[in-house]
């Protein structure tokens, strides 16, 4: 499977190399949602922003055949729209009065996200390729996953 360059890649792809085998046909992922262009029509997921209060997808429009893939919305703007590093200290110069802020956001995690194995574990269990054998081998391995530091 392969996702898009970027943050992206850097917060899943590891994770799907080790988990998923490279047997069959590759399959796409693409962050999609509002302000985003539409993506190609081989694209077989979809990352897409799950509303905070409803938890309602928010699919592309116009419709898709590809799978959906909420996500909380935080996280997907953050991989949608990631804001650039700010140095800690202005420099000494002023900056012109645009390119200030008051809440300068806070540096990329220097680590990839921590995992709760419950909810991960849940989540799988609720997909219906459950009792495929390479997902199987994915929850029977989990603590394994989780003490190497695949996550």
């Amino acid at each position: 499977m392969s996702v898009p360059r970027g943050l992206t890649a850097e917060v899943f792809q590891r994770a799907l190399d080790a988990l998923l085998s490279a047997d069959g046909q590759p399959l796409h992922a693409a962050l999609a949602g509002p302000n985003l262009p539409a993506p190609d029509t081989d694209t077989d997921l979809l990352l897409v922003p799950e509303h905070p209060q409803t938890a309602e997808t928010r699919a592309p429009a116009g419709g898709t055949s590809a799978y959906l893939v909420p996500l909380p919305l935080g996280v997907w703007l953050w991989l949608a729209f990631p804001e650039p590093h700010l140095p800690a200290a202005p420099p000494p110069q002023v900056l012109p009065v645009e390119l200030l802020r008051d809440d300068p956001p806070s540096p990329r995690p220097g680590h990839l996200f921590p995992i709760d194995t419950g909810v991960f574990r849940h989540t799988l269990l609720r997909l219906p390729a459950a009792c495929d054998p390479w997902l199987r081998e994915v929850l029977e391995n989990l603590p394994t996953y989780v003490r190497t530091g695949l996550f």
